[in-house]
């Protein structure tokens, strides 16, 4: 039986967090199912709109009742999603989680957009998890000043009126990983919106590839219980995938893939294991 993710993020606040990893492709995906196989540790797995446009949500969904279904803890996420028809189609299949990103819009108008489409998933899904965004979070290499950070009372009316589950923090994350200098996030600022927003309201941290480790602890004390990972497991897909198409002489696909989807399940189970246990 696969605990109610409404439950786990619950039980997780304060001390643990849930990875949630992007799925550009199968071979990404089985990586992520053999270390959760390994950990019998909770994730979620998710889709950009231009993954779904690839992939196609309705796929991911499959594998991941088999793998419910196989006993393995994986919740299936829609990652910035801006398009609500789309978001409320994947409430109706099924799945654990959406994210509607407000962040493109005008305050007023995403506060609006929010609150419309949080009643409507409810309506349709009473225990789906909600995360809302209406700030944007900053790509790496981009000039960052923290006049784009989120601003805590804002935080606190958008949390108020929309009734998330989860907030999408901007805090000095990145969505990429920044190679010329590491992220530093303003955890003095997270500890600032905990203070005036619901207890019941969570955290996610977009970005989490390119954060330093006991910064990511100290998030997690301070309410973050989902944390994304994309970059990590693309940069280690890439880097394995030319390693084995320069050294491997066979012509069948899976033993190109194979080890590929070797290195990439021990990035996830690091990922895992980190989140999972903090001092």
């Amino acid at each position: 039986m696969i605990t109610p993710l409404k439950q786990l993020l619950t039980s997780f606040q304060g001390h643990k967090a849930i990875p949630a990893f992007n799925i550009d492709s199968f071979e990404i995906y089985q990586a992520v199912e053999l270390a959760v196989k390994k950990t019998n540790l909770p994730c979620i797995v998710q889709l950009s709109a231009g993954e779904d446009k690839f992939i196609d949500a309705k796929r991911l969904l499959i594998l991941v009742k088999k793998a419910n279904i196989d006993g393995l803890p994986i919740y299936l996420n829609m990652d910035h999603g801006q398009d609500t028809a789309r978001l409320l189609e994947l409430a109706r299949l099924g799945f654990d989680m959406l994210h509607f990103d407000a962040s493109s819009l005008d305050y007023l108008t995403g506060l609006s957009r929010s609150q419309e489409f949080v009643k409507s998933a409810r309506q349709i899904s009473p225990e789906i998890i909600i995360e809302t965004e209406f700030n944007r979070i900053n790509l790496s290499g981009s000039e960052i000043s923290p006049d784009s950070f989120t601003d805590p009372d804002q935080a606190a009316e958008f949390v108020l009126t929309t009734n998330p589950d989860l907030l999408a923090i901007s805090i000095g994350n990145l969505h990429g990983v920044n190679t010329l200098t590491p992220e530093k996030i303003d955890l003095d600022r997270l500890n600032k919106i905990k203070q005036v927003v619901p207890p019941s309201v969570l955290f996610t941290l977009h970005g989490g590839s390119g954060i330093d480790l006991d910064a990511i602890h100290q998030a997690i004390k301070l309410g973050v219980v989902k944390i994304n990972i994309n970059t990590d497991l693309r940069n280690q897909y890439k880097s394995s995938l030319l390693r084995e198409i320069n050294s491997t002489q066979s012509d069948k696909i899976y033993d190109y893939l194979t080890p590929v989807i070797d290195d990439v399940t021990k990035v996830v189970i690091d990922k895992i294991n980190t989140f999972s246990t903090i001092s």
